[in-house]
């Protein structure tokens, strides 16, 4: 059998559990270290012979660190431990080749090119992983400060709680349904005292359409925001006319509810603001109930007909535009906006029944409607 060689070309390189020295080392070798050892190799023609060799789960420890060599497990094999030599060197950063005429195997430094290669992609590295954490530091940083902000928010506004408060009833309560509103906040032993102030007397169209669900529901969006921001505080107040000087309505907490009550909810809603809502909402623009109304345009007359009935007259300016009324008068859309009117004026008066016809520019009644006392209401076209 002809023998292969192994030529290490470096000093002090361990093989099979033996320091080898000096410059160059040969050394022969049974085929069994052949095929082991260079199994990665392809060579000519062997022998072949039984051996009994000893398995221990044996690792390989390179520079602290354990090298994955597969299925090539190293074994033992008369007291000596063998093991793959390609996965070895290449752990400490060697090239290993086959010299497939001699049979030898050839491990050598790499070349400066290739050593260059390695630094090049290892500085690379080093800057990508120095640019994230850049990057993450600047984010550390950047959630500090917004930790920090937060912080001193917190602080502010437990220190000014009534004008932080007010700052915000200005930001977002400060004109609402048209209206423009003042605030006043007094704090005292962590409870707020809130007075929202207007004059009535430049507001009252707007004020008098305000039903009192809606005025409640507005001031408990104000409560549970108060509630959110300070949830022990008490919360008290009123909305003040500044015009006659008196409170229209107060609002306390009670048993974590705002209970309102209303001294002047705006029931006595004059007819004449009343028909000038209806005219300014419902004698205008009637396409916005559908594109049939075109250019037709109505006037509305409100009249009390009885201690608690009024009528209503609706003239439809048909004059100018008579193809248009024939083509929406008893359609749909007509009926949605004479219930649109009727619901309008009972909200405003729930204490009244309602009654009206419409009529075209000729004065000829096109529709009677009403609308009783429960807020039942009928539409018949004539």
């Amino acid at each position: 059998m002809r023998p292969f060689k192994v030529m290490i070309k470096k000093e002090n390189n361990i093989l099979g559990g033996h320091l080898m020295k000096k410059k160059l080392l040969i050394f022969s070798a049974v085929t069994l270290i052949a095929v082991f050892l260079l199994s990665t190799f392809a060579f000519g023609a062997v022998a072949t012979k039984d051996l009994r060799v000893y398995y221990r789960n044996i690792k390989i420890k390179v520079n602290g660190k354990i090298i994955d060599v597969g299925e090539d497990e190293p074994f033992i094999y008369n007291n000596r431990t063998y093991v793959p030599i390609r996965f070895v060197s290449e752990a400490l950063d060697k090239v290993v080749e086959w010299d497939n005429n001699q049979n030898i195997v050839v491990i050598n430094d790499k070349s400066p090119s290739e050593l260059s290669q390695q630094l090049a992609a290892k500085d690379a590295e080093i800057q990508r992983l120095t640019y994230q954490s850049s990057l993450l530091q600047s984010k550390i940083i950047e959630l500090q400060k917004t930790i920090e902000d937060l912080e001193k928010e917190k602080k502010n506004k437990k220190e000014n709680a009534s004008a932080y408060l007010k700052d915000y009833l200005y930001d977002e309560y400060s004109e609402w349904k048209d209206i423009e509103f003042d605030f006043t906040v007094k704090e005292s032993k962590g409870n707020f005292t809130l007075t929202i102030k207007f004059d009535r007397s430049d507001f009252k169209s707007e004020w008098n359409k305000l039903s009192e669900s809606k005025i409640t529901n507005w001031l408990e969006d104000i409560y549970e925001f108060v509630k959110d921001e300070f949830p022990d505080a008490g919360f008290k107040g009123t909305i003040y006319d500044t015009n006659a000087k008196k409170d229209l309505v107060e609002f306390e907490e009670s048993k974590n509810k705002l209970k309102v009550k209303f001294y002047d909810s705006g029931k006595s809603y004059d007819l004449d603001d009343l028909e000038d809502d209806l005219n300014y909402y419902f004698g205008s623009g009637l396409s916005t109930y559908h594109k049939k109304f075109g250019k037709l345009t109505a006037d509305i007359i409100v009249e009390e007909s009885d201690d608690d009935e009024i009528y209503i007259t609706i003239v439809v300016n048909t004059s100018k535009y008579p193809d248009e009324w024939d083509a929406v008068r008893d359609t749909d859309a007509a009926d949605d906006w004479l219930y649109d009117i009727m619901e309008f004026a009972y909200e405003e008066l729930e204490d009244y029944a309602i009654y009206g016809h419409v009529e075209n520019s000729k004065g000829k009644t096109q529709a009677t409607f009403k609308c009783t006392k429960s807020g039942k209401m009928t539409i018949d076209w004539e």
